[in-house]
């Protein structure tokens, strides 16, 4: 077979494969979905809820040197918003693969790993500068999560057969599963915010 032959029969098998798929049910579900958008506008409000009467003392106010202010947090939550927005949006350019779904771990998996107490250590793209002043924290992660929240609620794609790749053991990741981390890492920083505000020399 020579390569123009060869070219030719694997577009065709490209098409077919494409063709099958657009022709199948959706593997993410309205109840996927749903699921997404009740927590992911959960953990939002919760975030509004514990930072909206916050004094520009309480919002830069840090444990030791060590630590992240509340400002911080919400920074470093609002970096993730546009992250992951970006890598959904790279991955569902590509190639539906559905044959993946059927080998992905659990949701609760992702949402187990949030919420292990050990220490997880922020990629160098999502820590915090500490620039922004007060209630601009809040202000950025909202323009993030509010964008991320209208495209779940409104795409047409299958979250279920668009993959993203990783690193180490876990190779692949849907973009639905990089989004139930995304609400999980929400709430594993809002226990964060908690502990902050609990602590004895918190300005009053």
């Amino acid at each position: 077979m020579t390569k123009l032959y060869q070219l030719l029969f694997s577009s065709l098998i490209l098409l077919a494969t494409s063709t099958c798929y657009s022709q199948t049910k959706s593997i993410w579900t309205e109840a996927d979905r749903k699921f997404l958008i009740d927590n992911l506008e959960r953990t939002k409000l919760e975030i509004i809820n514990q930072t909206k009467s916050l004094t520009s003392e309480q919002w830069a106010f840090k444990e030791d040197s060590t630590k992240w202010t509340i400002g911080q947090v919400l920074e470093h939550l609002g970096l993730y918003e546009r992250i992951f927005a970006q890598e959904a949006d790279i991955m569902l350019s590509s190639t539906p693969e559905p044959q993946l779904d059927s080998i992905s771990l659990p949701d609760t998996s992702y949402i187990n790993w949030m919420n292990d107490p050990s220490p997880h250590k922020a990629e160098w793209n999502a820590e915090p500068l500490g620039f922004m002043k007060g209630s601009d924290n809040l202000t950025f992660f909202l323009f993030g999560r509010n964008h991320i929240i209208d495209f779940i609620k409104n795409t047409t794609y299958d979250l279920k057969a668009h993959y993203t790749y990783r690193w180490g053991d876990e190779k692949r990741r849907s973009i639905h599963a990089l989004m139930v981390v995304h609400f999980g890492h929400s709430d594993r920083h809002l226990k964060q915010i908690r502990k902050i505000k609990d602590n004895p020399k918190f300005p009053k």
